[in-house]
């Protein structure tokens, strides 16, 4: 069963009744992760800052990153919690996705100052999963696109 849910420009945009479902238990998890590697890499610079205590003074460049990362992380949370319970569509769900690529470089930059080599290949990891995230969201569009358009060519509009 398809439904027709009305996005942020009062467009419509199909989607299953699960998907939205779907999405929101999946951006749960992914924060869920998040804040839990983030805790984690902390507590072990913590750690290490109490053997060694000029980790976070060698690395202050670094843990200014993380904390602008984590700005913007917690600012895109919000705005993808708002969003889903107003808006369901398109762009909560992109709003979710950039939330989740900010989390996880803030977790890369604080994994950076552990082990810069394990960073490196979290980074590959983590391009990997933005270019999925840029595909499925670009393949989206373009279906989104071949189904509101008209004979015309032009897209089509729901009535005001």
């Amino acid at each position: 069963m398809v439904e027709e849910v009305v996005s942020a420009v009062n467009q419509t945009l199909p989607n299953s009744g699960g998907e939205a479902v779907n999405f929101t238990a999946y951006s749960a998890a992914v924060h869920k992760v998040v804040v839990m590697v983030n805790a984690g890499i902390l507590a072990l610079l913590q750690l290490m800052n109490q053997q060694n205590s000029s980790v976070l003074e060698t690395h202050k460049t670094a843990f200014l990153c993380f904390c602008v990362f984590v700005l913007f992380y917690a600012v895109l949370r919000v705005r993808e919690a708002m969003d889903v319970r107003l808006r369901p569509g398109l762009s909560p769900r992109l709003v979710g996705h950039t939330s989740h690529m900010f989390g996880g470089l803030a977790s890369l930059v604080l994994i950076h100052m552990v082990c810069a080599t394990f960073s490196l290949v979290l980074l590959i990891l983590w391009f990997l999963w933005l270019s999925f995230v840029v595909y499925d969201t670009i393949s989206e569009v373009m279906i989104y696109s071949k189904t509101n358009k008209s004979d015309d060519g032009l897209p089509q509009f729901p009535p005001v």
